[in-house]
């Protein structure tokens, strides 16, 4: 029925709907928008590659995998290898799809997952804003790590849970 854009930035805008649910009942609405994201889960001999990062809002370091915007008009694919090398240096010499969620309700965000094998290693090209430090964990520590809440992003969280439920 109606749109009011209340906020607009680079990353996000916010919107107030009006609108006619099928049932016809009218109704407000907040809506939020983001850019859709690619995260990368890396696999090196037995042992995954993942990043501890800065995270501003929560005030603390978070343990996660490469994850970063798709810029206007890239493919999801080729976000998540440009994210692996920038974020570890690494680069994949085979990567596939594990598919992809809405991580909000309010939103029509994707988050494209992808899994990458065949490393091999080069230079790290962070941001200025990006405080990273590259760690390796084995499943175990990993396992261990999700277990007891150590790691709370949630495309890690989904990926590592669809990964671990592949293995034996």
């Amino acid at each position: 029925m109606s749109t009011e854009k209340l906020h607009s930035s680079r990353y996000m805008s916010l919107f107030n709907d009006r609108i006619l649910l099928p049932s016809g009942q009218k109704i407000e609405y907040a809506r939020f928008e983001l850019m859709d994201f690619a995260s990368i889960l890396p696999i090196k001999s037995d042992k995954i590659v993942m990043i501890r990062i800065y995270r501003y809002p929560a005030n603390r370091l978070s343990l996660e995998i490469p994850s970063g915007y798709l810029e206007v008009g890239e493919a999801p694919k080729k976000c998540a290898l440009r994210e692996l090398e920038e974020e570890t240096g690494y680069k994949a010499g085979k990567i596939q799809s594990m598919g992809w969620f809405h991580p909000w309700t309010r939103s029509t965000r994707k988050a494209h997952l992808f899994l990458a094998e065949d490393l091999t290693k080069g230079a790290q090209k962070t941001e200025d804003t990006e405080q990273i430090e590259v760690q390796l964990l084995s499943l175990k520590e990993a396992k261990q790590k999700l277990r007891t809440n150590k790691i709370t992003h949630a495309p890690t969280i989904i990926i590592l849970q669809k990964f671990l439920s592949m293995q034996k």
